[in-house]
């Protein structure tokens, strides 16, 4: 196939040759040979042109391929078949419970799509119910084993793998892939090479379906290790086809990578943070800040406490040529620590206004806005913004209050919290809050605290985003990644003040009137009716 790969490059609109390339309505490419129309769910792209004719012993070789895989499909049905209908009720009832609370996937086995997105959704999600006769999962839970079809079967194995070997937004690093087990092995093989181990020590169980399992374990066991060791890992995101891949960095992330525009920020709120942190350090001493006087030196914050976070979020965005910088929490920390020691499921039942997001529009951005005539829109922008974000607190946290088995959630819609920063380009062909908000390229760091004895994870978070220009590159992840974990602990020195003197604190500014406040005094009174920005409208 090395052949086929290099001389497939030259696509003609006729194809000579017989030969073209083609994609499924479900976005799955294929070529087609001499005579070929793959049906009504086929589109023709392109022909193939070869310099020299179609490569000697091309049919054969796809034949062959297609074979394989056929193969490797029904393997997967054999080995379940060996294990049991209870085995295999067990898997599907499991990934029933992951499909319902992880992110968009859409991945292949052979030319069978599984999805969550939209109409050719099959899979529980925001577009299909978990009860849905459409739902494959559905369908495979009321049906005998003997009954299933061979790519499903291979689908039940393969994910049921994929998602024992890490966290369960392991899912979407299929997306717009094969998810076959020659792939899997690939992949896990992998995985466990990158935190450090060795696959040539792994017993062989006699199959290489069961082998997807054994290779699965390690992977998970490596990786757990691998960040107790203090191991920093990451995500890239490809919003066109919603595939994220982990990495991990090559060297840690420091006090080093915090910028300098970032470090003049702190410099002005604790004096003596910036010289500790350009030597490498990521902890900063908020005990004068946090045991001084609680009041705002500027007017227009509630707290100094909210005036510091609102300084150091702009700073994040100046530092990283962002258009906008943002961070998240809960409004009553104190109340959620003491619900949470008291073991009480009312933190996921709170509602969206039980949460706060600071966001900090840049100057440059703002400007745009103002050069349209239509500075009235900042407000507007930025409101949805943080009600976007204020949401995503209230999605999260039955999981990072460790509430997600009580059955007064069962019905409740929340994702697994995020554990991994992650960097995402072109987020504005394919998210429905980035495409209505002109969110290109975007960066997350979520972080969390610990309250009530626990890590609370994605509590928190720091978010970057630019509608326009370059992506951000792995300089910038640094970059956010080492301001946000400044920006935690600011956080947890907080928390755990409140906590120990039980003291009430309420964070009452970023709401929409504070937002509509400060930024509407930039808009002249006559302003004329709001138009589009940039593809941005609230």
């Amino acid at each position: 196939m090395e052949e086929v790969r290099a001389t497939v490059a030259r696509h003609a609109p006729e194809h000579a040759d017989g030969y073209r390339l083609g994609q499924l309505k479900t976005g799955k490419a294929c070529v087609l040979g001499p005579g070929e129309t793959g049906g009504p769910d086929l589109c023709a792209v392109a022909g193939i042109t070869w310099p020299d004719g179609p490569p000697e012993g091309l049919d054969a070789e796809l034949a062959r391929l297609a074979e394989r895989e056929r193969a490797e499909i029904e393997s997967c049905r054999l080995w379940l078949t060996e294990r049991g209908g209870d085995h295999a009720g067990g898997l599907v009832e499991r990934l029933r419970f992951l499909f319902r609370h992880v992110g968009p996937i859409r991945l292949y086995i052979g030319d069978f799509c599984y999805t969550n997105l939209g109409r050719a959704g099959n899979l529980v999600g925001k577009s299909l119910g978990a009860e849905s006769d459409r739902c494959r999962m559905k369908a495979l839970s009321d049906t005998p084993l003997r009954d299933w079809s061979a790519t499903d079967a291979c689908f039940v194995v393969c994910m049921s793998a994929l998602t024992s070997s890490g966290t369960p937004s392991r899912t979407e690093e299929f997306s717009g892939t094969q998810l076959i087990p020659s792939r899997l092995t690939e992949f896990l093989e992998g995985r466990i090479l990158a935190y450090g181990g060795d696959v040539s020590d792994i017993p062989d169980s006699g199959s290489p379906v069961g082998r997807l399992f054994e290779l699965s374990d390690r992977s998970r066991e490596l990786r757990s290790r691998r960040l107790e060791s203090g191991a920093a890992v990451y995500r890239t995101v490809q919003a066109m086809t919603i595939n994220k891949k982990e990495h991990l960095f090559d060297t840690a992330v420091t006090g080093t990578d915090v910028p300098e525009a970032f470090l003049d920020a702190l410099a002005d709120i604790v004096p003596s943070a910036p010289a500790a942190v350009r030597d490498g350090a990521l902890g900063v001493d908020w005990g004068p800040l946090l045991d001084g006087d609680p009041s705002p030196l500027e007017e227009g914050f509630s707290s100094r406490f909210e005036e510091v976070l609102h300084q150091l979020v702009a700073a994040a965005a100046v530092s990283t040529d962002s258009d906008a910088s943002m961070s998240r929490g809960p409004r009553d920390t104190l109340r959620l620590s003491s619900l949470l020691a008291e073991g009480s499921v009312e933190p996921g039942h709170w509602k969206t206004s039980e949460y706060y997001c600071c966001v900090v529009p840049s100057e440059g951005f703002r400007r745009r806005f103002a050069d349209a005539g239509v500075p009235g829109e900042v407000s507007q922008v930025v409101r949805a913004i943080a009600a976007r974000m204020r949401w995503n607190g209230w999605h999260f946290m039955p999981h990072s209050a460790s509430v997600t088995e009580d059955g007064s959630l069962a019905e409740r819609d929340w994702f697994f919290a995020p554990s991994m920063p992650d960097m995402t380009e072109w987020t504005s062909h394919h998210h429905q809050g980035h495409v209505a908000h002109g969110v290109r390229h975007a960066i997350r760091v979520p972080f969390g605290v610990m309250l009530a004895g626990a890590h609370r994870a994605g509590i928190h978070d720091l978010r970057l985003m630019r509608s326009e220009g370059d992506a951000y590159d792995l300089r910038d992840l640094r970059a956010a990644i080492a301001m946000g974990e400044i920006l935690r602990g600011l956080y947890q020195e907080h928390a755990l003040r409140l906590e120990k003197r039980e003291e009430a604190f309420v964070v009452n500014d970023f709401g929409n009137a504070w937002y509509q406040g400060r930024y509407d005094a930039e808009a002249p009174e006559t302003e004329a009716k709001a138009t589009t920005v940039n593809g941005t409208r609230a």
